[in-house]
């Protein structure tokens, strides 16, 4: 029993001299648990949905069920619909209720039908007979509609829906699935581009390739490739294994999703490089893993964000892993080209520059050339 103790007071001064272990124990969990509550205390999603020559009831029954309606004509709603900034269009032609939907979130989609279904059922209803109830002599109020037979009223006919991305067919993950893509290459490139560098420096390589004539960037840059070619052969076999395998919808050109995802993956490598050189061991790697990677997987748009506090919308912006999300589904989801997701491959590769000058100036530890 005294040996035991002995044991345990060991282990207690490790973790009381190992101020790192004990910050990332405790902060870890409560920093993505405070991410998790914001996220799922959230509103509930309301679609926005434009309307154009809709009666005033119907569009009050629109909000009634959840929905945000706007005014806007055919060809403002289309093209907000093309650029996902609204997620149905409303209107009556040919006496029949037609609904154009954004169509890449099947679940958005969900919520568009079902607020246009309660709208008509509640719009129907208000057909109904206005029967005021009847005052008998000494005020009493009898309401005869009450003792009157209830029409029969027939359900409406449900809406025509049109798709101007996705399809008919998708299911909730699909719209995940370009997310699960990027997030499993980060994560993966991460861990093991990481860890790989550390054993380099452990074990001495590190040392034996700087004492040759190399410049820092020249060393990074060939770690670069090296690691590179590795994830480029990794990400091509991620996106084809999804797509063609497991079964991922993909409406855009397969060699642009394959290029977005190489840019993560070097992005990731570079970050798991740059990680790696403050920590010692490969536990310290794990620690470190918690606080860098956990937040930017929850923030990276695979929980929906639209509803949380605009600093955290905010805050996502700041990660490498938003820009390759939205970037992906625009291509997979709504059939973007390059002209429409340059924006996130510039960040992208702001992020692969800034991250190799980060590299650089970490190695001055070890050499000053």
């Amino acid at each position: 029993m005294h040996n035991a103790l002995a044991v345990t007071i060991r282990i207690l001064r490790q973790f009381a001299h190992d101020r790192r272990t004990l910050f990332m124990m405790v902060a870890a969990p409560v920093i993505a648990l405070f991410l998790l509550n914001t996220i799922f205390g959230a509103p509930a999603y309301e679609p926005l949905i434009l309307v154009e020559s809709m009666p005033s009831d119907f569009t009050a029954a629109l909000a009634d069920a959840g929905a945000t309606t706007e005014m806007a004509d055919y060809n403002d709603a289309m093209v907000r619909l093309a650029d996902a900034n609204a997620d149905a269009y409303v209107t009556t032609r040919d006496d029949a209720l037609t609904v154009w939907v954004e169509g890449s979130d099947p679940s958005k989609t969900g919520a568009v039908v079902r607020a246009i279904t309660q709208a008509q059922s509640k719009s129907l209803v208000s057909l109904e007979l206005d029967i005021k109830p009847i005052t008998l002599p000494g005020g009493i109020e009898i309401d005869i509609a009450k003792y009157l037979p209830i029409p029969e009223l027939e359900l409406p006919e449900p809406p025509e829906v049109r798709y101007i991305h996705g399809a008919a067919d998708m299911h909730a993950f699909d719209y995940h699935g370009p997310v699960f893509i990027g997030v499993f290459i980060f994560f993966y490139v991460f861990v093991t581009s990481g860890i790989s560098f550390l054993r380099e420096r452990t074990g001495g390589t590190l040392e034996r390739l700087m004492a040759m004539p190399l410049r820092r960037w020249e060393l990074v840059l060939g770690y670069a490739q090296g690691f590179g070619l590795f994830v480029l052969v990794q990400s091509a076999i991620v996106v084809l294994a999804s797509i063609y395998w497991v079964g991922f919808p993909n409406f855009g050109s397969i060699w642009l999703v394959l290029f977005i995802a190489l840019s993560m993956a070097l992005v990731s490598m570079l970050m798991g490089i740059l990680v790696s050189e403050f920590a010692s061991t490969e536990l310290q790697m794990m620690q470190l893993l918690q606080i860098i990677v956990i937040p930017q997987i929850l923030l990276s748009g695979i929980l929906d964000l639209s509803q949380t506090p605009q600093w955290m919308q905010w805050l996502s912006r700041a990660f490498p892993v938003t820009y390759m999300t939205d970037g992906m589904r625009a291509v997979m989801l709504r059939g973007a080209g390059p002209g429409d997701v340059w924006l996130d491959l510039v960040v992208l590769w702001a992020f692969i520059v800034l991250l190799f000058g980060a590299n650089v100036v970490a190695l001055k530890k070890y050499r000053r050339i």
